[in-house]
């Protein structure tokens, strides 16, 4: 055998004091090489944690400000009607039952207006708080206090519920739902008229 061939790590004795460390350094880069393997694959499944969680808790303060500012738009609107400046069209509000029954044309017209946007403003709620409150119930019929679905169903969409329908039991709303219902929800005109608030 020449000396290249007894130098060769193949002809070497496994049990020689040089080939028992090469083994070992081997052995220990390997285990290194394992536990930084793992501590990264911890360390990003807890940031993927952090992360989830750091997402859930943007999504419910979005879901918070966006159902606040459903509300908000309603509270504008009973301070508006408070305003002295809209004394006349509040009362006319609460005390005409008939459009048809108000003389001047150009109350009449602002008087529908209002109902309109009223409309507007409760055809998009309806329409926006399934992606907001996880409990409405998968036809979109609405929950009100008392009624036997109320103990299935979150304290949200009874409150909504109830102010839609509350909202729908004038007269005047109705009138208009009746008139404009084809450029509805055919579904939030459904839950009206399931509701028996206004028969549309």
């Amino acid at each position: 055998m020449t000396s290249d061939e007894e130098r060769s790590p193949a002809n070497r004795d496994p049990q020689s004091p040089s080939v028992r460390r090469s083994l070992d350094y081997r052995l220990i880069l390997e285990i290194v090489a394992a536990v930084l393997g793992l501590t990264t694959l911890a360390f990003l499944a807890f940031q993927t944690v952090i992360a989830r969680e750091q997402a859930v808790e943007a999504a419910n303060q979005t879901t918070g400000a966006r159902l606040d500012g459903l509300y908000q738009q309603l509270l504008s609107y009973d301070q508006w009607r408070g305003e002295n400046e809209n004394k006349h069209i509040n009362m006319l509000i609460n005390q005409v039952s008939d459009l048809d029954s108000i003389k001047d044309p150009e109350e009449r017209e602002q008087l529908y207006s209002i109902e309109v946007w009223f409309l507007d403003y409760f055809d998009y709620v309806y329409t926006t708080l399934p992606g907001l409150l996880r409990c409405v119930p998968g036809d979109g019929h609405l929950v009100i206090r008392g009624s036997r679905d109320e103990s299935g169903t979150c304290d949200a969409w009874v409150a909504w519920s109830e102010t839609i329908y509350e909202s729908f039991q004038n007269p005047v709303t109705c009138q208009v739902l009746k008139d404009q219902k084809s450029l509805y929800e055919k579904k939030f005109v459904t839950a009206i008229r399931n509701s028996k608030a206004c028969l549309v």
